[in-house]
């Protein structure tokens, strides 16, 4: 399978409220995420972790895209755009557009970071 065909399924299941089965399966243990803010998250179970307490601050999704998908398969890269719409618990709805950058090794994102705009709406 290549880097552009995992990232689709990977983000086919996200679009399909499959996160945590996503994460589990393409997050390589030790993966390393820094986010657009500079955070840093190490490992599986503490990337898990952040998506649970993300997801239960979720009250409703009301959009979402995936806008494109590009691999580099000789550096085993893959670049995903997306945006998705929430509305949290307490009220808030933000618009969130990313571009996620993994790199896999072995058939799992070893790092992936993202670039973002989020916008409270």
């Amino acid at each position: 399978m290549t880097c552009y065909e995992k990232a689709k399924e990977l983000y086919t299941m996200l679009e399909e409220g499959k996160l945590p089965e996503a994460k589990e399966k393409y997050y390589h243990d030790d993966i390393l995420v820094i986010q657009a803010d500079g955070k840093i998250r190490k490992g599986k179970e503490e990337n898990l972790a952040y998506d649970k307490d993300f997801i239960k601050n979720i009250q409703e999704i009301y959009g979402g895209k995936i806008i494109a998908i590009t691999s580099d398969e000789d550096r085993q890269i893959s670049m995903v755009e997306f945006w998705i719409n929430i509305k949290q618990k307490d009220g808030t709805k933000r618009m969130i557009a990313e571009v996620a950058i993994q790199q896999w090794n072995n058939n799992k994102i070893i790092e992936e970071r993202f670039y973002a705009r989020n916008k409270t709406l």
